[in-house]
């Protein structure tokens, strides 16, 4: 179980953009589960996902679908990273992704 206010590093199931604008399959930082209404300030009427992670601060942070957490590990220390500002190219698409995946919302 997540639980509210503590540090995660958490995988999800497809790729995101942050804030930075870089890509990434991981975020890391302080966790705060919300529901739908939470999230978009109303209540669906068909069933849809119910629950949303937030991940890090109020001014730096992601929010990703409870569908879409592949794994949530607790972690206070943030995990090391080997980014060094390379990026590589994919050769079928020509889209850019950065060497981390894990995006630090701290």
């Amino acid at each position: 179980m997540i639980e509210n206010g503590k540090r995660y590093l958490v995988t999800v199931d497809n790729w995101f953009q942050a804030p930075d604008g870089e890509r990434y399959c991981a975020a890391w930082g302080v966790c705060e589960l919300k529901t739908t209404a939470d999230v978009f300030n109303f209540t669906p009427a068909r069933p849809s996902t119910n629950w949303f992670v937030k991940i890090g601060t109020e001014d730096n942070h992601v929010i990703v679908a409870g569908c879409q957490v592949h794994f949530a590990v607790r972690s206070e220390k943030r995990p090391n990273s080997r980014h060094e500002g390379k990026t590589y190219k994919d050769k079928d698409t020509g889209v850019e992704w950065s060497e981390n995946y894990i995006y630090y919302a701290e």
